[in-house]
């Protein structure tokens, strides 16, 4: 709210404006100014996401916060220390109330049952119970211009054996069509093969 004292969620970094201590991690250590940054980018209402107003609330000057908040956010140990530090807020308070929210919207029977199911499959998902992954395809399960020649003669085989069992057909040959006669016993003919 404009005119409170900020209070921000992590007590490794302290608000722009006073010292900060240069945070170690990644390979390469963040500057006060840095860390101001990173602070105001990540919690500060008035910089959250934006590049320019958190080089501001840092305390970086006016005139180059714009490019200088850019160049701040493609250094790869300031992207390292935004990401701890939204993993940080994610991780505590954010999280039971996205879980506590997520249930809610479960239980209440005014919302559609679409966004129900959603909701509870976000909750499963994140709780690590995933819909397993479909397993390999079955012989049956395929198309038959994904099956191999031994699979075509498997399913024609399978074929003839239920319509001879239900006396549909007494010819040991089928025509598929003018160019192509099948025969159970070989290859199909006028397929150049």
């Amino acid at each position: 709210m404009p005119g409170e004292a900020y209070d921000p969620p992590s007590a490794a970094v302290a608000p722009p404006g006073r010292s900060v201590p240069a945070v170690e991690g990644y390979g390469r250590a963040l500057t006060d100014l840095q860390a101001a940054f990173v602070v105001a980018f990540t919690s500060d209402p008035t910089g959250i996401g934006n590049p320019t107003a958190a080089a501001k609330l840092a305390g970086y000057a006016q005139a180059s916060a714009r490019d200088l908040g850019r160049r701040l956010v493609a250094l790869p140990h300031v992207q390292d220390a935004i990401r701890e530090a939204n993993q940080r807020q994610i991780s505590g308070a954010l999280a039971a109330k996205s879980v506590a929210l997520l249930g809610r919207v479960i239980d209440d029977e005014s919302v559609s049952m679409k966004v129900r199911v959603d909701a509870a499959r976000t909750i499963l998902d994140r709780a690590g119970f995933c819909a397993l992954p479909a397993g390999p395809k079955r012989f049956d399960d395929k198309s038959l211009a994904e099956m191999t020649s031994d699979e075509l003669r498997e399913t024609m085989r399978r074929a003839r054996a239920e319509m001879d069992k239900a006396s549909i057909i007494d010819c040991p040959t089928v025509v598929v069509d003018q160019a192509v006669t099948v025969n159970a016993t070989t290859e199909p003919e006028g397929t150049g093969k």
